[in-house]
């Protein structure tokens, strides 16, 4: 399969808000890039779940995923369980190195701020398809690094393959496995309404629906 992750620019009046405001707002534009890529897969979506563990449900057996910075969003379906994250490449805490990676992750690749966010978006990919946090990122440890778009990873002997992106100072990441990966990458037209809140529903909580439900873990 082919799968179309998307990477969508949040336009300057969808960032001026705050707190739980301006999660909504970018959590309805990473909905409308999820759209863009459902399109292009030739899929159609019906209502969005997450589960008590903010884990997304499958709809009608096409899984999904989002995340989403202040500048930009990132989206993704797909047949099988998958994850996408994105990150802006700067500077943070010294910590974080230690925090993201061990010692013999980092002798696979020079430390740097371009390294870190490559492993921290790939193990955030790897992690939301197991259904776990960032608390595993030490457990989901890196094995090479292939290439400047590849990387591969091991969570608890399970085997990953993760293809990424680098567009306007961000790094996105997503899990590729044995699927060809055709990235979509949309620029800011200006032409696009700033996202109200009162037209987008946040994505509902799996715990108002029959427990019967499949959920992805």
């Amino acid at each position: 399969m082919t799968l179309f992750p998307v990477v969508m620019p949040v336009i300057e009046a969808d960032r001026n808000p705050s707190g739980k405001e301006a999660v909504d707002r970018l959590s309805c534009i990473a909905r409308e890039a999820l759209k863009v890529s459902a399109q292009k897969s030739q899929v159609k979506l019906g209502e969005l779940f997450k589960d008590g563990n903010g884990v997304p449900c499958p709809v009608g057996g096409i899984y999904w995923s989002l995340s989403h910075k202040p500048k930009y969003v990132a989206a993704v379906v797909s047949l099988d369980r998958v994850g996408i994250d994105i990150e802006e490449i700067k500077p943070r805490t010294e910590s974080l190195f230690a925090r993201v990676a061990g010692d013999e992750e980092w002798e696979l690749k020079q430390k740097s701020w371009d390294t870190l966010f490559r492993y921290w978006t790939a193990k955030e990919a790897v992690l939301k398809v197991i259904g776990i946090g960032i608390g595993g990122l030490r457990t989901c440890r890196v094995t090479s690094v292939p290439d400047e778009n590849h990387i591969t990873l091991d969570y608890r002997g399970q085997f990953f393959l993760v293809e990424q992106l680098r567009h306007d100072n961000h790094i996105a990441s997503v899990l590729k496995g044995d699927n060809e990966i055709d990235w979509i990458v949309m620029e800011d037209s200006g032409q696009r309404e700033p996202c109200a809140n009162s037209k987008c529903q946040p994505t509902q909580s799996a715990s108002l629906l029959d427990r019967s439900v499949s959920f992805v873990v």
